[in-house]
């Protein structure tokens, strides 16, 4: 990787180097003295499909060149970017559609300063992602805004449900109902709080931006070389609006399904043994070293309708976007259970059955249990869970805004809607069985080397296959999360001829809930064959075993057998069946109430400068509804926890948020810009009333929430220079810094809990939210974009970014080197793309009490369009063409915690446009 890293660099500088010397083929931009704003306008060329070859247009007198195609969208983001009074950066709807994006995140991650993320701390990386970083931050401490307003988001995985965090979903996104995306990198008095790191603005379509009868279909089949399928997405986009341009209707749909596959091998979380093997030494020990499978069908579906008026006093949008996304998913892992036979077998004695072990720097990176104790007794070296999940997520949002001209210096505007995101686990089932045999294992590299002494090597054979029944578990989760919103602005134009542009003043209320309803299951299976023969693995197998191609590309794991869903349901349903009950210690709920007022003022002098200052003044409620069994009033009696009783929690604080934004022309094409504001970002709802989850193999797990807990909190500044040297040209610097003054972070300790697998009662090791610290993040971007010669171009950029919390703890979601390198070419047949993303290692969070890191990652995608014709295009595209794998680890590189392989997904169609 760094050799990549080195390479790509150096042909970066090299590039910059030559084009020093280059004349480009397209006339310098013209200088803009259009009002500042911080949402410009993309040319309707630039979204009416995105399927136009290139061209380059001289009108009758020979005047202004006019381009279309993908230079068109790169030359509109840049033209927004520089009438922008903030630091940020701007895609537009061509962009997405040109890049190998499938989702917003996808595209977001092209920007300079943002960070993909595939996935939380606890589940890993999948194939496709899911949430953003903007300059280091940790995703929670972003805001994602629709349209200017609030979006509630689900979650498809029972983890990040269970987690009940405010970043978006981005993985319910396409890009298709996206025109424009931004992210502001400052902030300003009448921009919504609760971005730290930055806020991200997507622009829904609209249909008055668009030629009127736009209709454009595309069509595509997915193929993912791991899954081995091919899938079907189809999208389409209809618009039309009157002759006058005063009114317009647009609809758009899409319907994507697509083929997943992870094979990995997962560390699931350390304990550490005081006078292991009576060494005297404490060492630190997998719990479980597993070979997980997972498999699951995404099928994406949704669409948007937008009505827009504008006239010469009013102007109407009024839009609807519904989205759901479907995700079955199964979940195997078969495991070496360490902590089970390192702790009485590994102590001086008859029980012991270590014969040799290897201890570096505190850990235990080898060790062999041999298949009997020096007793004769026999041990559990292997245990395997098969998972099975029908689960989906879905957001939908209803907005209307208006805005009044009351006069020619006075505007009046107001917005209210509603959102609501759904995330659901409609159903978890799980089949738990483990073997007697013995068990080795070894560090090496990024995987461990696993063997088990004693177990037969056919896994279709009676021998393997009947072993010991341990348990099941499972049940439904439902996880809702909805906002009614509403704003009022009022905006008065001074006179001219005065620094004083503008004052807008106006206010802002939110009514947010989101909650957590686990219902459990039980089964009197549990209690009949638990450790007992006869009922096992064998008793839902029906001949299927992980495919012959199964971690090559990883370690190279042996085969195994896998439980049936459908006769895994079919043995849940003897003795009884599954009794579902309300499970307490697993839910929770919040209520959240802001109200908001600002006041600013926008400054300039028509000439070199313009900015703008403000305050805005917001107070929060919150009410965090848990479950504890020594509550006072023990009202939620059920078969998990008799004696559980709600605790109802109130909190509340008030944030006075400055900010001032300036940006100065040095010339024409040369900008200066700066900014300083305090920032705010609240903290997740299951940090605040979280349930509590316990793993009963690794007696580890993961606290209920505190809801005492106060917002991050931050003073962030910016600094940097702009320079628009040509057409579709830009070199930039910027400088950052983040002085936090507070933020959450995560505490490990331990508490005694009864559960079904332990109904004497264990102690387990958990980790919670607590407020730590303050720290900063600071550092530097650079972005650089350059047409070359013969319908190439260059777009790079990079971002340093170095955060520490104060006695130099880690901060979350940091990685310091981020760079993106773009090579494009563009002609009137064909248009092209291959793009490569890296950012470097960073501490992705805290699971089962283990810190864990994401590894230095980097991912080349391309995509070509050939146009058949003005109407006609085929398009192919790729995204991990390297076929990069994702490496977790505990601290030290050497010390493994999951390493996984998503594949590389190609997909082939057409477009057309009318």
């Amino acid at each position: 990787m760094v050799t990549d890293r080195k390479g790509i660099l150096t042909l970066g500088v090299s590039l910059i180097a030559m084009s020093v010397t280059t004349p480009t083929w397209a006339q310098s931009t013209a200088t803009s003295n259009s009002t500042p704003t911080t949402e410009g306008k993309a040319a309707s060329s630039d979204i009416a499909g995105g399927v136009g070859p290139a061209q380059e247009r001289g009108n009758s007198d020979g005047g202004e060149i006019v381009v279309t195609g993908l230079r068109a969208s790169i030359q509109a983001s840049l033209d927004q970017k520089r009438r922008s009074v903030m630091v940020s950066e701007v895609i537009t709807a061509q962009d997405i559609g040109k890049f190998p994006d499938k989702n917003v995140a996808d595209s977001l991650g092209r920007l300079t300063g943002v960070n993909v993320v595939t996935g939380s701390a606890n589940a890993g990386g999948f194939g496709e992602n899911s949430s953003i970083s903007i300059r280091g931050t940790d995703p929670s401490l972003n805001l994602t805004l629709l349209d200017g307003h609030s979006v509630a988001t689900g979650d498809w995985f029972v983890i990040d449900q269970q987690n009940g965090g405010r970043s978006f979903d981005f993985s319910l996104l396409p890009s298709e109902v996206v025109g424009s995306l931004e992210v502001y990198k400052a902030s300003q008095a009448d921009l919504p709080e609760g971005g730290i790191g930055g806020t991200v603005n997507l622009h829904s379509r609209k249909p008055l931006d668009l030629p009127s009868g736009t209709v454009t279909l595309t069509g595509q089949a997915a193929y993912n070389d791991l899954a081995d399928k091919w899938t079907p997405q189809v999208s389409g986009l209809v618009s039309w609006k009157n002759r006058e341009g005063t009114f317009g209707v647009l609809g758009a749909a899409f319907y994507q399904k697509r083929d997943f596959r992870r094979d990995g091998q997962e560390i699931l979380g350390y304990a550490s043994y005081a006078n292991f093997a009576g060494s005297g030494q404490t060492v630190t020990a997998p719990n479980l070293i597993g070979a997980s499978y997972f498999r699951q069908q995404r099928v994406r579906k949704g669409g948007l309708i937008a009505l827009q008026y504008k006239g010469d006093k009013v102007e109407v949008n009024v839009n609807g976007i519904y989205t759901r996304m479907d995700a079955d998913n199964i979940n195997v892992n078969s495991m070496a259970w360490i902590s089970r036979v390192a702790g009485a077998n590994s102590t001086p004695g008859p029980n012991n059955a270590l014969t040799s072990y290897k201890v570096t720097d505190g850990y235990l990176t080898s060790a062999t249990f041999a298949s009997n104790t020096t007793s004769g007794a026999a041990i559990q070296g292997r245990v395997q869970d098969d998972i099975f999940r029908k689960a989906f997520s879905s957001t939908w949002v209803a907005n209307a805004d208006v805005t009044f001209h009351a006069t020619d210096s006075l505007t009046i505007s107001g917005e209210g809607g509603y959102t609501k995101g759904l995330g659901e686990t409609k159903d978890t089932f799980a089949w738990e069985t483990y073997w007697d045999t013995g068990v080795s294992y070894a560090f090496d590299g990024k995987t461990a080397d696993v063997a088990y002494a004693g177990l037969p090597t056919d896994p279709t054979s009676q021998a393997y296959l009947n072993n010991y029944y341990s348990w099941s578990w499972g049940g439904k989760i439902k996880s809702p999360d909805s906002e009614l919103y509403g704003r009022a602005d009022v905006e008065w134009d001074a006179p001219e001829n005065g620094f004083l542009k503008s004052v807008r003043v106006g206010g802002r209320y939110t009514h947010h809930k989101r909650s957590l309803t686990y219902d459990a299951y039980s089964w009197a299976g549990n209690g009949l064959y638990s450790g007992t023969k006869g009922v096992g693995l064998g008793t839902v197998f029906d001949g299927t075993l992980t495919p012959s191609d199964y971690s090559n590309k990883i370690n190279d794991f042996p085969r195994y057998s896998l439980a049936d869903q459908d006769k895994t349901l079919a043995a849940l349903s003897t003795n009884g069946g599954r009794v579902f009950d309300f499970y307490p210690q697993a839910s929770f709920s919040v209520k959240e109430n802001t109200e908001a007022v600002y006041a600013m003022a926008n400054l300039g002098n028509d000439n070199d400068w313009r900015g703008n200052i403000g305050v805005r003044a917001v107070h929060t409620r919150q009410t965090s509804l848990q479950y504890s069994p020594t509550a006072p009033n023990q009202n939620a009696v059920t078969s998990f926890c008799a004696t559980c009783g709600t605790v109802e929690t109130k909190n509340s604080y008030w944030d006075i948020l400055p900010s001032a934004n300036l940006t100065y022309n040095i010339q024409p094409d040369l900008l200066l810009r700066g900014s300083v504001a305090k920032v705010m970002s609240r903290p997740g709802y299951a940090q605040l009333a979280g349930a509590v989850t316990l793993s009963d193999l690794g007696l580890t797990g993961t606290a209920g929430g505190n809801p005492k807990l106060k917002p991050t909190r931050a003073w962030q500044y910016n600094a940097g220079v702009e320079w628009y040297y040509g057409k579709q040209a830009l070199l930039s610097v910027n400088l950052f810094y983040l002085d936090i003054q507070s933020y959450i972070t995560s505490a490990s300790f331990t508490r005694f809990y009864v559960t079904q697998q332990h109904p004497q009662g264990a102690d387990f090791l958990l980790t919670g939210p607590v407020n730590g610290a303050g720290g900063r993040n600071q550092g530097f971007e650079v972005n650089w974009q350059q047409p070359l010669w013969w319908g190439f171009g260059v777009i790079a950029n990079y971002t340093y970014a170095d955060a520490k919390a104060k006695g130099g703890g880690t901060i979350d979601g940091n990685s310091k080197h981020t760079y993106n390198l773009t090579g494009y070419f563009e002609n009137d047949l064909l248009s092209a793309r291959l793009a490569y993303t890296f950012r470097s290692k960073f501490r992705s969070g805290v699971d089962r009490a283990t810190p864990m890191w994401q590894d230095d990652f980097g991912q080349l995608d391309g995509s070509i369009l050939l146009h058949v014709t003005k109407q006609v295009a085929l398009t192919v595209d790729a995204q991990n063409l390297l076929n990069r794998k994702l490496f977790y680890f505990v601290g030290d590189p050497s010390i493994p915690r999951a390493y996984y392989n998503n594949g590389r997904t190609f997909w082939v169609g057409a477009k057309v446009t009318f």
